[in-house]
């Protein structure tokens, strides 16, 4: 018997085949190995996804949108709500890599490359696949079917899209001009479809609406923070902000000189520009950030007056002080040109050689050798350092075995100078210079390091600190240096005994001879009786002292306040006490 062109027979052959055929033509054009057929095989197929495994339930997320992206003619409503329902059972596992990645600053450069590319391909990967659905709608606007979900469509594509830029930031990175250019465009589809500033639920969970006019102007006011002066923490923090207060921002079409700060040239590779000559072309929007300030300096006299920083929409990770200097900077930043910070002194093109030794150790060791220091940088190997310190926390002293065990490794100082970096200066002033240096060469290389270097031999070694840091398209990274001290003093800190402690012995030893001299370096003394100095992160505690001896001087050095920290290192202000001399 014969049926819509196939034969059917009794036999179980025959029906085997029957199914088969029917089968491989309603199948024909699905794979059966893509989990985003259906909106009930993406929720099996994420219900299926590798539990307390975020890095591999994620890695297979990203596998499934790249594969998503590689049909780039199939723009149906069908696909559109598959796509969004992925963006929302997706945004916990991005959230927590997002999170890993902002929690772990000392990671090793490995695990951060694998976070970063992770978390950055999918934001990606979502921003393209969004676009597309919106391309497709352009080009035919009228037999669209998804019509009804464009102003949602392209806020999660602006939202995609900042945050593309964000994590380009989070590496010291430019953002190119054609990622510019599709973000003008998106806003440019939002405003002629009217729904610019239309409110809406970015996402089920989110408490606050989003409109896409927010969203641009969250992309191009994080632009004009200088992220290459920034930590990724900070740069979220600000961020953050920007999803909550860009409503309170908005675009004009005329220039007005009392309220306009920054404008933005539809047609342009680049972000906001500030105003400086007032002519422009009829694609020029002129962004009015008035009541953004204002929210600003209200959420600084909250905090003064002792409000939490989550009460203002700050974020719960806004520590004080650290919220109090992000809100200053970010006031600049968006502020009048006036209100910048300027340079300290001026800045002289020059093409130079500079060496460059990094590590405090190491900078420590060079600073004694340079004829600064003051007493004998702690030479013994790791292996004997660390029974060292064994033995104190067993006996409270360290034993004659173990003081045998390190005279016999102990190595005899040298004149050889720890292993050096050449870099290329490209400008100088007085506080500092600008170097080009290989990004590939330089993982140690990040914002916050210390340095120590020179131009020429006969020169002392500086002390100084990586202030700036942007990583060009030609693989070298720009670095911008500031020079702490001119001439750095290596002082041996021993720890005094607190008053509790004061005199204990074991087995008629004084435990606190017996232990190691902190390492620091002495760089400016702002008065007779204070000064600061810069050791490491995990010596500080306020008000600890310690004993010094300078040229047969002996002092008490007080620690008080941090005034900086820096990667793994503290510029503390001292207090100064001379002992008298016994004659």
């Amino acid at each position: 018997m014969k049926f819509a062109g196939y034969f059917l027979f009794n036999d179980n052959t025959g029906r085997s085949a029957l199914m088969f055929n029917i089968l491989s033509k309603i199948r024909r054009d699905v794979s059966p190995h893509d989990p985003l057929s259906s909106l009930k095989t993406l929720s099996r197929w994420f219900n299926d996804l590798p539990a307390g495994n975020v890095m591999a339930a994620h890695e297979q997320l990203l596998g499934a949108l790249v594969q998503f992206n590689s049909q780039p003619d199939q723009h149906t409503k069908d696909r559109l709500d598959v796509l969004m329902q992925l963006d929302i059972s997706a945004r916990p596992l991005q959230m927590a890599l997002c999170q890993q990645y902002l929690r772990n600053s000392r990671m090793s450069r490995v695990m951060e490359s694998r976070l970063w590319h992770s978390i950055y391909k999918f934001y990606w990967e979502q921003a393209r696949a969004y676009h597309g659905f919106i391309m497709a709608y352009v080009a035919n606007p009228a037999g669209s079917r998804i019509k009804p979900a464009m102003s949602l469509v392209t806020l999660r594509t602006l939202h995609a899209f900042g945050n593309v830029f964000k994590w380009h930031y989070f590496r010291y990175e430019k953002p190119e001009a054609k990622l510019w250019l599709r973000l003008h465009n998106l806003y440019r589809v939002a405003e002629f479809e009217g729904f610019s500033k239309d409110a809406l639920s970015l996402y089920p969970q989110e408490a606050s609406p989003a409109c896409c006019a927010g969203q641009y102007t969250r992309a191009l006011l994080l632009a004009q923070l200088d992220a290459s002066a920034l930590y990724p923490k900070q740069i979220e923090m600000a961020d953050n902000w920007l999803n909550q207060w860009a409503h309170l921002t908005h675009y004009d079409a005329q220039y007005a000189a009392d309220d306009h700060t920054f404008y933005v040239n539809l047609t342009d590779g680049v972000g906001a520009r500030r105003i400086r000559n007032p002519e422009f072309s009829e694609s020029c929007r002129f962004l009015n950030i008035s009541e953004l300030t204002e929210k600003i300096k209200q959420s600084r006299l909250a905090l003064q007056a002792g409000e939490t920083a989550a009460l203002q929409g700050l974020g719960e990770d806004c520590r004080i002080p650290d919220c109090f200097e992000m809100l200053d900077y970010a006031e600049r930043q968006w502020g009048p040109l006036n209100q910048r910070e300027q340079r300290k002194s001026v800045r002289t093109i020059i093409k130079n050689g500079v060496d460059v030794v990094h590590g405090f150790n190491e900078i420590c060791a060079l600073v004694k050798q340079g004829g600064n220091g003051v007493d004998v940088l702690h030479d013994a190997s790791p292996e004997i350092r660390y029974d060292e310190m064994i033995d104190m926390h067993l006996y409270g002293f360290v034993t004659d075995s173990t003081r045998s065990r390190a005279r016999q490794t102990i190595t005899q100082p040298t004149e050889k100078a720890p292993p050096h970096e050449r870099w290329v200066m490209e400008n100088e002033s007085e506080f500092g210079f600008g170097a080009s240096v290989p990004s590939d060469e330089h993982d140690w290389l990040r914002l916050g390091g210390m340095v120590a270097l020179h131009t020429l031999k006969s020169q002392p070694w500086k002390l100084a600190v990586v202030r700036r840091l942007a990583r060009a398209t030609d693989g070298l990274s720009q670095v911008g240096i500031e020079i702490l001290t001119h001439e750095p003093h290596l002082l041996m800190l021993r720890l005094q005994p607190s008053s509790s402690l004061h005199g204990y012995t074991v087995d008629g030893v004084d435990t606190n001879s017996e232990l190691l001299p902190v390492p620091a370096l002495f760089i400016s003394q702002t008065n007779r009786d204070r000064g600061e100095i810069i050791l490491e992160a995990a010596q500080f505690a306020s008000g600890r002292s310690f004993a010094v001896t300078v040229n047969d001087h002996k002092a008490i050095i007080r620690l008080r306040e941090v005034i900086e920290k820096g990667e793994g290192w503290m510029r503390v202000g001292v207090d100064i006490v001379l002992t008298p001399t016994v004659a």
